[in-house]
């Protein structure tokens, strides 16, 4: 028995590894008529079994696009499992392959997966899945949907467009599929999923497609979506998989510090933060919760941004009672470079989101390690990035990985 379930977990973590997220915790800087946006891309991947007949990935091309597919094999257990890892691997496989060559082609791709499927399905098999396209820059869509639910767009100006799927699902008689195009429109927030998700039933019996659009139009972060969720359905019916992309500007009515790199400085900034905590009313538990991420990623900001030293080398200085000496050392070095930190409350009528970005001059760190947080949250060892997962809500880096924007939500999460 024993055995058996270590074969699951290690079944488990090879269709996490076989997964490919190119923005695992990262989001992503616009520059739209000298405006910066955000751009952020989540992905919730719940299966309600080990074994998962759900799969995704999540790539980002040379130039900027965003491709995707949300993929739900038929049946359960064993077999969807084994069609899902397969045309995961084939997907990601072909998308390094066509960027490596002449770079990537959306009906190409799409094309080589309907010759590829016709080749590894059972005559009796299915494979519903959605793949789309994301030009960011031209705010340009192009999808293929076979037999998945529709996918749903709001625009800047708050239009909602629910895009129903193009093409049946798949199988080995399918003999083309169709892409469509949407035309170009500035996107606020998108939201595409699997059925398990509109299918999971909710008190009163109704499944939960009566109420998704409108929790996902009222979601102020994709966290706050995902609270709604589990409001309604807890854990699902079925597996619950869902990218859910949001492009926001940062609020003009944010506080901005510039801080030098000292530790009074820093102290400093600490009680000015603290004190705006205050001033909103912001309960004892979560302002400690707030200020103790703070005070972490500050001192990260300090050390390994502005003076430059990486965890090895603070580990060996504090083996050699040498630390604070060389931390004084670098103070009167790099006193003059500046740590900014950009905060605010996000107000959104029924839920109040704090917010807050920390970037520093270093050169940051590849934040692809994170993705050991998904596949072995029990041997990663980022302690820092681990606590920071728990304290908060959210988080997010830069590509760059010089920068953290941190969310924590100072209002209850509302019944529904």
């Amino acid at each position: 028995m024993f055995h058996e379930k270590e074969d699951l977990e290690k079944a488990f973590n090879k269709e996490l590894f076989v997964i490919k997220n190119d923005l695992y915790y990262q989001q992503i800087d616009l520059n739209k008529n000298g405006k910066k946006e955000l751009l952020r891309v989540d992905i919730s991947y719940i299966p309600h079994s080990t074994l998962s007949g759900d799969t995704y990935s999540l790539r980002k091309t040379n130039d900027g696009r965003l491709v995707g597919f949300i993929a739900d094999a038929m049946g359960k257990g064993l077999s969807a499992a084994m069609s899902a890892m397969a045309i995961t691997r084939f997907l990601n496989y072909f998308f390094d392959e066509l960027e490596e060559e002449e770079g990537f082609v959306f009906d190409v791709w799409i094309n080589k997966t309907l010759k590829f499927l016709q080749k590894n399905l059972f005559d009796e098999e299915i494979m519903s899945i959605v793949l789309v396209e994301y030009d960011i820059h031209a705010s340009v869509v192009k999808y293929a949907s076979c037999g998945m639910p529709a996918f749903f767009i709001i625009s800047e100006k708050g239009e909602v467009q629910s895009i129903r799927s193009n093409n049946p699902p798949l199988s080995i008689f399918t003999d083309t599929v169709r892409v469509d195009t949407l035309p170009s429109i500035s996107i606020a927030k998108m939201l595409c999923y699997s059925d398990g998700l509109s299918e999971s039933l909710i008190r009163g019996g109704k499944l939960y497609a009566s109420c998704l659009k409108e929790d996902f139009i009222d979601s102020i972060c994709v966290k706050d979506f995902r609270d709604k969720v589990s409001a309604r359905i807890g854990k699902g019916d079925d597996d619950l998989t869902y990218i859910y992309i949001q492009k926001l500007e940062i609020s003009k009515d944010f506080k901005v510090l510039r801080v030098p790199s000292t530790y009074e400085a820093i102290d400093e900034a600490l009680q000015t933060v603290a004190n705006y905590l205050r001033a909103d009313h912001v309960d004892s538990k979560t302002s400690s919760q707030i200020m103790l991420t703070f005070s972490e990623l500050l001192l990260n900001a300090l050390e390994h941004g502005s003076f430059g030293v990486d965890k090895a080398r603070k580990n060996y200085l504090i083996e050699q009672n040498l630390f604070d000496d060389e931390m004084m050392r670098l103070e009167k070095l790099y006193c003059s470079k500046k740590i900014k930190i950009v905060y605010g409350i996000i107000p959104s009528g029924k839920r109040e989101l704090f917010e807050a970005t920390i970037s520093d001059q270093g050169d940051g760190f590849d934040t692809m390690v994170l993705k050991n947080i998904v596949i072995n949250a029990e041997k990663f060892n980022g302690r820092g990035f681990v606590i920071i997962r728990k304290l908060l809500d959210h988080f997010y880096f830069n590509k760059k990985g010089n920068a953290i924007t941190i969310q924590k939500f100072i209002t209850p999460v509302l019944e529904l």
